[in-house]
Protein backbone atom coordinates (compact mmCIF):
# COMPACT_ATOMS: atom_id res chain seq x y z
CA UNK A 1 0.00 0.00 0.00
CA UNK A 2 3.20 2.10 0.21
CA UNK A 3 2.94 3.66 3.83
CA UNK A 4 5.36 5.54 4.89
CA UNK A 5 5.83 4.39 8.51
CA UNK A 6 7.67 6.20 10.62
CA UNK A 7 6.51 4.24 13.52
CA UNK A 8 5.74 0.66 13.94
CA UNK A 9 2.54 -0.28 14.02
CA UNK A 10 2.60 -3.52 14.65
CA UNK A 11 3.73 -2.86 18.25
CA UNK A 12 1.39 -1.70 21.04
CA UNK A 13 1.62 2.36 20.93
CA UNK A 14 2.32 3.18 24.62
CA UNK A 15 2.47 6.67 25.36
CA UNK A 16 2.54 8.98 21.94
CA UNK A 17 3.66 12.36 22.13
CA UNK A 18 1.60 13.80 18.99
CA UNK A 19 -1.87 13.70 19.05
CA UNK A 20 -1.97 13.45 15.02
CA UNK A 21 -0.57 9.57 15.44
CA UNK A 22 -4.12 8.26 15.30
CA UNK A 23 -3.74 4.04 14.66
CA UNK A 24 -5.40 3.43 12.20
CA UNK A 25 -6.41 -0.15 10.14
CA UNK A 26 -7.58 -1.68 6.49
CA UNK A 27 -8.60 -5.01 6.27
CA UNK A 28 -9.22 -6.70 2.56
CA UNK A 29 -11.93 -8.38 2.27
CA UNK A 30 -13.72 -10.57 0.04
CA UNK A 31 -17.84 -8.60 0.19
CA UNK A 32 -19.21 -5.68 -1.02
CA UNK A 33 -17.56 -2.12 0.28
CA UNK A 34 -21.38 -1.57 1.89
CA UNK A 35 -21.58 -5.16 3.94
CA UNK A 36 -17.87 -4.53 4.63
CA UNK A 37 -19.10 -0.69 6.40
CA UNK A 38 -21.82 -2.30 7.83
CA UNK A 39 -20.32 -4.80 9.56
CA UNK A 40 -17.41 -2.51 11.15
CA UNK A 41 -20.71 -0.19 11.61
CA UNK A 42 -22.40 -2.92 13.86
CA UNK A 43 -18.91 -3.66 15.98
CA UNK A 44 -18.94 0.09 16.78
CA UNK A 45 -21.84 -0.08 17.64
CA UNK A 46 -21.31 -2.85 20.14
CA UNK A 47 -19.12 -0.47 22.13
CA UNK A 48 -21.51 2.21 22.33
CA UNK A 49 -20.32 4.52 19.03
CA UNK A 50 -23.53 6.56 18.37
CA UNK A 51 -25.05 8.71 15.54
CA UNK A 52 -23.57 9.73 11.91
CA UNK A 53 -21.72 13.13 10.89
CA UNK A 54 -24.72 14.04 8.37
CA UNK A 55 -23.64 14.67 4.65
CA UNK A 56 -20.55 12.28 5.27
CA UNK A 57 -22.14 9.19 3.10
CA UNK A 58 -23.18 11.47 0.30
CA UNK A 59 -19.45 13.40 0.63
CA UNK A 60 -17.44 9.86 0.27
CA UNK A 61 -20.14 8.56 -2.51
CA UNK A 62 -18.98 11.80 -4.32
CA UNK A 63 -15.05 10.88 -4.38
CA UNK A 64 -16.15 7.15 -5.17
CA UNK A 65 -15.98 5.43 -1.44
CA UNK A 66 -18.73 3.60 0.37
CA UNK A 67 -19.01 4.66 4.44
CA UNK A 68 -19.61 6.94 6.89
CA UNK A 69 -17.98 8.79 9.86
CA UNK A 70 -19.60 7.64 13.21
CA UNK A 71 -18.80 9.45 16.99
CA UNK A 72 -17.32 7.33 20.04
CA UNK A 73 -16.24 8.67 23.71
CA UNK A 74 -18.22 11.22 25.72
CA UNK A 75 -16.28 14.77 26.62
CA UNK A 76 -19.01 14.42 29.59
CA UNK A 77 -17.50 11.25 30.46
CA UNK A 78 -13.83 12.24 29.85
CA UNK A 79 -14.73 15.38 32.35
CA UNK A 80 -15.54 12.91 34.88
CA UNK A 81 -12.47 10.95 35.02
CA UNK A 82 -10.49 14.06 34.21
CA UNK A 83 -8.23 13.43 37.28
CA UNK A 84 -7.39 10.29 36.73
CA UNK A 85 -6.62 10.37 33.02
CA UNK A 86 -4.54 13.42 33.30
CA UNK A 87 -2.30 12.04 36.07
CA UNK A 88 -2.66 7.79 35.23
CA UNK A 89 -4.68 6.46 32.96
CA UNK A 90 -2.99 8.70 29.46
CA UNK A 91 0.73 7.83 30.71
CA UNK A 92 0.60 3.96 31.43
CA UNK A 93 -2.78 3.31 29.46
CA UNK A 94 -2.34 -0.52 29.42
CA UNK A 95 -2.86 -0.87 33.07
CA UNK A 96 -5.90 -0.21 33.00
CA UNK A 97 -8.86 -2.49 32.14
CA UNK A 98 -10.22 -1.86 28.33
CA UNK A 99 -13.84 -1.38 29.43
CA UNK A 100 -12.58 1.33 31.80
CA UNK A 101 -10.60 3.17 29.13
CA UNK A 102 -13.29 3.03 26.70
CA UNK A 103 -15.55 4.99 29.42
CA UNK A 104 -12.72 7.55 29.71
CA UNK A 105 -12.71 8.63 25.96
CA UNK A 106 -13.45 11.78 25.05
CA UNK A 107 -15.46 12.62 22.07
CA UNK A 108 -13.61 11.43 19.29
CA UNK A 109 -14.98 10.19 15.39
CA UNK A 110 -13.93 7.66 13.51
CA UNK A 111 -13.97 7.51 9.84
CA UNK A 112 -15.32 4.18 8.32
CA UNK A 113 -14.58 3.93 4.50
CA UNK A 114 -14.64 1.41 1.93
CA UNK A 115 -13.47 1.02 -1.66
CA UNK A 116 -13.25 -1.80 -4.05
CA UNK A 117 -9.98 -2.68 -5.52
CA UNK A 118 -7.83 -5.35 -6.95
CA UNK A 119 -4.49 -7.39 -6.90
CA UNK A 120 -3.39 -10.22 -8.99
CA UNK A 121 -6.48 -9.63 -11.38
CA UNK A 122 -8.80 -10.82 -8.40
CA UNK A 123 -11.48 -7.81 -7.04
CA UNK A 124 -11.84 -7.46 -3.20
CA UNK A 125 -12.85 -4.26 -0.74
CA UNK A 126 -10.09 -2.42 1.42
CA UNK A 127 -11.95 -1.26 4.28
CA UNK A 128 -10.26 1.79 6.50
CA UNK A 129 -10.96 2.25 9.78
CA UNK A 130 -9.71 5.54 10.86
CA UNK A 131 -9.51 8.44 13.91
CA UNK A 132 -11.14 11.94 11.91
CA UNK A 133 -10.52 14.37 14.38
CA UNK A 134 -6.93 16.00 13.66
CA UNK A 135 -6.81 16.82 17.15
CA UNK A 136 -7.53 13.78 19.17
CA UNK A 137 -9.14 13.58 22.65
CA UNK A 138 -7.00 11.51 25.36
CA UNK A 139 -4.91 10.28 22.29
CA UNK A 140 -2.68 7.65 24.91
CA UNK A 141 -6.14 6.35 25.90
CA UNK A 142 -8.05 6.28 22.04
CA UNK A 143 -4.61 4.86 20.82
CA UNK A 144 -4.90 2.06 22.88
CA UNK A 145 -8.54 1.46 22.71
CA UNK A 146 -8.23 1.21 19.25
CA UNK A 147 -5.03 -0.86 19.03
CA UNK A 148 -6.97 -3.52 20.66
CA UNK A 149 -10.42 -2.98 19.67
CA UNK A 150 -9.28 -2.85 15.75
CA UNK A 151 -7.38 -5.97 16.41
CA UNK A 152 -10.37 -7.80 18.20
CA UNK A 153 -12.31 -6.78 14.55
CA UNK A 154 -9.81 -7.75 12.52
CA UNK A 155 -9.91 -11.83 14.39
CA UNK A 156 -13.86 -11.49 14.54
CA UNK A 157 -13.80 -11.07 10.15
CA UNK A 158 -10.94 -14.09 10.14
CA UNK A 159 -13.73 -16.08 11.51
CA UNK A 160 -16.04 -15.42 8.65
CA UNK A 161 -13.73 -16.39 5.97
CA UNK A 162 -13.94 -13.34 4.03
CA UNK A 163 -10.56 -11.82 4.62
CA UNK A 164 -7.83 -12.01 2.67
CA UNK A 165 -4.97 -12.21 4.41
CA UNK A 166 -4.81 -9.75 7.31
CA UNK A 167 -5.20 -6.01 8.60
CA UNK A 168 -2.97 -3.27 7.78
CA UNK A 169 -2.23 -1.03 10.90
CA UNK A 170 -0.69 2.20 10.19
CA UNK A 171 -0.99 5.74 11.67
CA UNK A 172 -3.08 7.86 9.75
CA UNK A 173 -0.81 10.62 9.35
CA UNK A 174 1.80 7.87 7.71
CA UNK A 175 -0.36 8.12 4.64
CA UNK A 176 1.46 8.94 1.50
CA UNK A 177 -0.32 12.53 0.90
CA UNK A 178 -2.27 11.62 -2.11
CA UNK A 179 -4.14 8.87 0.04
CA UNK A 180 -7.81 9.83 0.17
CA UNK A 181 -7.36 9.59 4.01
CA UNK A 182 -4.54 11.12 5.06
CA UNK A 183 -4.82 13.59 7.65
CA UNK A 184 -4.92 16.69 5.43
CA UNK A 185 -7.74 15.43 3.00
CA UNK A 186 -9.75 13.99 6.22
CA UNK A 187 -9.67 17.88 7.05
CA UNK A 188 -10.62 18.77 3.10
CA UNK A 189 -13.67 16.20 3.49
CA UNK A 190 -14.90 17.57 6.67
CA UNK A 191 -14.91 20.89 5.66
CA UNK A 192 -16.65 19.85 2.28
CA UNK A 193 -19.57 18.22 4.07
CA UNK A 194 -20.16 21.18 6.38
CA UNK A 195 -20.03 23.65 3.33
CA UNK A 196 -22.39 21.33 1.22
CA UNK A 197 -24.59 20.99 4.01
CA UNK A 198 -24.82 24.80 4.61
CA UNK A 199 -25.46 25.52 0.39
CA UNK A 200 -21.99 26.98 -0.04
CA UNK A 201 -20.92 24.02 -2.13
Amino acid sequence: MGFIKHRDPNKHPGILTTSVARYSAMYPVNESPEHAVGRCLDFWNRFGARGETPGYREELALHGWTGTEIIIGSDFKEWLWSGVTDDWVNFAPRLFPQKLKRSMLGMNRLVIAARRASAEGEFFTELYCTPSDIIAQNSSILNDVLYVTLHQFEEEYQSTGLLRGGATYFYADDLPKDHFLETQNIYCIRRDVKRRRKGKI
